[in-house]
């Protein structure tokens, strides 16, 4: 069985509804030659019918279309979730690298045996890990 895309089902509506638009047009143009109300109303209900057809095909192809974007929504969902996930762990990187680097200063005022140096840095660091004063 072959499954068309939303755009293909949209096309074929497209083509029913110009069907029926043709068949109006030569109902109107020609009136003389359907002479009699009977045939004429027998053409003026084709038409309607092809025109019903071309609305229903068309409804096919609006829930092909909210199919898709469901399918797209779904990935989105799950990029949306790896996304998140790639981001706890650069954060958690981010501030491993904070510590260290405030480590880093606070060894390097101990070697200068600065004590003021070393109170801030002590302060720093304790912030790097989350410790407020």
């Amino acid at each position: 069985m072959i499954h068309p895309d939303a755009q293909q089902v949209f096309l074929l509506s497209d083509y029913f509804h110009q069907v029926a638009t043709a068949m109006l047009e030569y109902i109107q143009n020609n009136k003389e030659c359907v002479g009699k109300d009977e045939e004429r109303n027998k053409l003026y209900d084709k038409q309607i019918e092809l025109l019903e057809l071309a609305g229903e095909i068309n409804m096919w192809g609006t829930t092909l279309v909210f199919e898709d974007v469901q399918e797209a929504l779904t990935g989105l969902g799950t990029i949306t979730t790896e996304v998140k996930k790639s981001i706890k762990k650069a954060l958690a990187v981010h501030n491993a690298i904070n510590i260290a680097a405030s480590i880093v200063e606070l060894g390097t005022a101990i070697i200068l045996k600065d004590p003021k140096l070393i109170a801030t840095k002590v302060i720093a660091a304790g912030k790097a890990v989350g410790i407020q004063k």
